[in-house]
């Protein structure tokens, strides 16, 4: 059997906790002392009490079942999210994405386990952005923005990754990486109302959810690149970005 264990995040792209899959029957739902990975808070009832869906070992691999919900189960694969009809084969990378808030608009919203498998044989063809160099580089990675072209860059094990993001998260990230470099480079807390001012300036009727959404985007960017943890969250009062050091990003440059 292979090791493997998934990150779970909040609707606010938050992650909750890390959980090392045990050799059995895993249950995900909303209910605390009945599941083993309870989905909370779930203020509109929209995850199945009890075994929404689960998590099963068969042989050498783990397999995503949906437990009949009314709201169903779906996985994020190649950046392509399906229902999960019965029973799928799990692959590294994958995300398990449960409906937990719909806007009246339409919007969903939804809690996400991220998949995580140290001998997954289809690894590499789930992810074919990520080479072999990278993912044995995946701890020295960090981030680069280019203010003057507007660019932000993973850069990782001497290999570098163009990230595309829209306007606003440009703004985000370029003032996180500013507030880096006016010190030596390390992490730097960004309170809410700091980022709330960096991206919408003063314009009114903006919220620290609406913040939230925007780094969970980004966090969802970087997770295809199994570099989510570049953005760290410091609960109740704002976020850290790890970007590269000057000396960093000088020995990756061609």
């Amino acid at each position: 059997m292979q090791s493997a264990h998934v990150v779970v995040r909040h609707l606010d792209g938050e992650v909750s906790e890390t959980l090392a899959l045990p050799q059995r029957r895993v249950t995900v739902g909303r209910l605390t002392h009945t599941n083993d990975i309870a989905l909370q808070p779930d203020p509109e009832l929209l995850v199945g009490r009890t075994a929404h869906c689960t998590l099963e070992p068969d042989g050498t691999r783990w397999f995503l079942v949906d437990g009949g919900s009314v709201n169903g189960t779906f996985l994020r694969r190649d950046g392509e999210l399906t229902p999960v009809p019965a029973r799928v084969a799990l692959r590294d990378g994958d995300v398990i994405c449960v409906l937990g808030s719909v806007s009246d608009s339409g919007e969903r919203r939804f809690f996400e386990l991220a998949f995580r498998s140290s001998r997954d044989p289809e690894a590499t063809r789930a992810a074919p952005i990520l080479s072999a160099s990278v993912v044995a580089a995946e701890a020295d990675s960090c981030l680069v923005y280019d203010a003057r072209e507007a660019r932000l860059t993973l850069v990782r094990g001497g290999e570098r990754q163009e990230i595309p993001i829209r306007a606003q998260a440009h703004r985000l990230i370029r003032h996180m990486a500013e507030r880096n470099a006016d010190g030596d480079g390390s992490p730097v807390l960004c309170t809410h109302d700091e980022l709330l001012h960096a991206v919408w300036l003063d314009e009114p009727l903006h919220t620290r959810e609406e913040l939230a959404k925007l780094v969970w985007e980004l966090r969802r960017k970087l997770d295809r690149l199994g570099a989510g943890e570049l953005i760290e969250t410091e609960r109740g009062l704002g976020y850290r970005l790890r970007t590269c050091r000057p000396a960093a990003t000088e020995s990756t440059a061609s």
